[in-house]
């Protein structure tokens, strides 16, 4: 009897209502598309490079189609160094907790997001973010990251680096 997919850090105790396993990037990029005000939620692990690409340039490209970017941490000087100004700067718990608020309108008045995907976050605060969300908001949420999040409504499972880059590559290009 298979327990399902298995969270990437072992300690993160998975409780009954655990994510769903996203196996190709038409599923992401259909179910970003129907939903209103998506957000990508970014990291510290923005910086890396994952089979000779940058998690940031990702991030950008998903900018540029339209998602807004919220840079927790230090790493909105990454985006502006990297020529890209279209992020807004947020602790995770700030972020988590407008998220949970029924009343937040967003971020230029437009309404609250129904969708906050995740990339390149602190697996194990990330993982926090994600249940707080899971057990009081209605907000949904994609992780990104190519490590299994049990925590999120949607995730990857654990992939190995080329296969997430060709996932990653697939869906910013359907996102154009």
């Amino acid at each position: 009897m298979s327990l399902g997919p298995i969270p990437w850090q072992l300690a993160n105790v998975q409780g009954p209502r655990t994510a769903k396993v996203i196996n190709n990037a038409k599923v992401v990029a259909a179910r970003i598309k129907r939903k209103k005000n998506p957000i990508l939620i970014v990291g510290p692990n923005i910086t890396r490079e994952v089979e000779g690409k940058k998690l940031i340039d990702y991030a950008i490209e998903m900018g540029k189609a339209g998602i807004t970017i919220v840079t927790t941490a230090h790493v909105v000087k990454e985006f502006i160094k990297a020529g890209f100004n279209n992020v807004v700067s947020m602790g995770l718990s700030d972020i988590s907790n407008r998220l949970r608020d029924p009343n937040w309108k967003g971020f230029k008045g437009e309404g609250k997001p129904e969708l906050a995907l995740y990339l390149g976050g602190l697996y194990y605060t990330q993982s926090q973010s994600l249940s707080a969300l899971k057990h009081f908001s209605d907000v949904e949420t994609i992780s990104l990251d190519r490590e299994y999040h049990p925590n999120a409504d949607w995730s990857f499972p654990n992939l190995n680096p080329k296969e997430w880059k060709e996932t990653m590559d697939e869906l910013v290009g359907l996102l154009k």
